[in-house]
This record gives structure tokens, C-alpha cells and sequence, in this order.
């Protein structure tokens, strides 16, 4: 008797578990997904990376998926966040990696963050962000830092980057000579930053001109090519 108890338990336990997981299959299934955040890639794309598995198409499976830190990742993002609104709904809310400047080189503009890391290439400028224009070869490959064939220019670059977001300068573009003397434009100024290893007391001194000078309209031309802590900065105004 118990022999035929304990058989009858091993059909019937498989059986509940099967009903189970048909019933969360079927209740759950996920049929809506929402993205927020997004600016790099469609809604498509982002669900389709972070939803990358048929586990991910059920609510219960894709929480449980996520409490063990199976989590796919997104290497344009600084993190990304997944909710649960419905039944049947998962929300995607991303925190991009920010864009702080391009380089403009051989009809392509190629768009990084603030540790130079390569976020978008495209043939298009993208408006509201500033670019360094340059002859010296650069090359990249997405999600990895730029590479330069100079790469003491390419440190200058990531050292201006890096002041004018610490500053809160405006600006819109600095292009290099042939002999990679810099000179930035903002607004109706021009001004040469000259040739150095790092622009840090310059552009110290040069953010709250620059910003009297946006308020103000002026126009003109600023040359801090031999500057040091604590001299004049002249304009002279067109």
C-alpha cells in the first residue's frame, strides 16, 4: 500500500509543479515593455537588449532573473533600472553615459564621455555638442576609449574636456593647427589656448570671462597662448 502511495505521489507532484509553471507562464507573460531614458537607440533595441531571453518575457521569471544579478550590460549607460507596473508589463528606465564632446575627423564625428570612452560615431553633427577639430589620425572602435596617433593631443583633448565641464564653459568648438596650438571658439570669441600639456589655469581664469562676455554680446579676440596663474586676460573686441 504505502508502495502504491509513494508512486502515486511521485506522478502527482511532477504533474502540480507542470501546472504551475503553466499557469505563471500564461498569467505573466509579459506583452508590453516601456523604455525611458533612452536617446542612443530605439525602444526596440534597448527592450531587445535587456530582455534577451525567454525569461525575460515573463514577469516572475525576469524578477527572479534580475534578484540573481543575471543582468545584461548596457556599456552606454552608468546604470539602468527594471520595474514592474503590471502583470504584464516591464519598465526599462536607463541613465545614459553623457556625451561631453566630439571630434571632428575625415567627415566623421565621433561622440565620447567624459573618460573618453566612444558612445556614437555618425556622419552627422549632432547639435549642442562641442567638437575638437583635428587632422591627426584618430581611430575607434564603439564603447572603447578614442585612439590617436598623437597621443599627447589626445591628452590635451580629454584635459580641455574635462575643464571646460568642471568650469561650466560654453563653447562650441576648438580646432587644432598643424602645429596643435588650440584655439577655442564661444559664441563671438575666438581665443588661442596655444600649445600645452595642461590648460588648467588658463581656462580658470578664462570661464568667467567668457561668461561676461555671452551676457554682454562682445565679440572679439582673447590670446592666452603665454599665459600664467595670475596675468591679464585681454580682449580685444572686433
Amino acid at each position: 500500500m504505502n508502495e502504491k502511495k509513494g508512486k502515486h505521489w511521485k506522478l502527482i507532484i511532477p504533474g502540480i509543479i507542470l501546472a504551475l509553471v503553466l499557469l505563471i507562464a500564461a498569467v505573466f507573460h509579459v506583452n508590453e515593455i516601456t523604455v525611458e531614458g533612452n536617446t542612443f537607440f530605439s525602444q526596440e533595441v534597448v527592450a531587445g537588449e535587456v530582455c534577451n531571453t525567454f525569461l525575460d518575457h515573463n514577469v516572475v521569471s525576469s524578477w527572479i532573473k534580475r534578484k540573481l544579478g543575471f543582468c545584461p550590460t548596457l556599456p552606454y549607460v552608468r546604470e539602468y533600472q527594471v520595474t514592474y507596473p503590471g502583470i504584464h508589463k516591464i519598465h526599462i528606465k536607463l541613465y545614459e553615459k553623457k556625451m561631453i564632446a566630439g571630434i571632428s575627423y575625415m567627415n566623421q564625428f565621433i561622440y565620447f564621455d567624459k573618460d573618453g570612452v566612444v558612445l556614437k560615431s555618425t556622419q552627422d553633427e549632432i547639435a549642442g555638442i562641442p567638437l575638437f577639430e583635428t587632422k591627426t589620425m584618430t581611430t575607434f572602435s564603439l564603447y572603447e576609449k578614442v585612439q590617436m596617433e598623437d597621443e599627447a593631443l589626445l591628452s590635451r583633448i580629454m584635459n580641455l574636456s574635462g575643464l571646460f565641464q568642471h568650469y561650466g564653459v560654453t563653447w562650441d568648438r576648438v580646432v587644432f593647427d598643424s602645429g596643435n596650438a588650440a584655439f577655442l571658439y564661444s559664441g563671438d570669441i575666438k581665443v588661442n589656448l596655444g600649445k600645452k600639456d595642461n590648460y588648467d589655469e588658463a581656462i580658470a581664469a578664462l570661464s568667467d570671462i567668457l561668461k561676461t562676455a555671452k551676457e554682454q554680446k562682445l565679440a572679439g579676440e582673447i590670446d592666452m597662448s603665454s599665459y600664467r596663474a595670475g596675468g591679464d586676460v585681454i580682449l580685444k573686441k572686433n
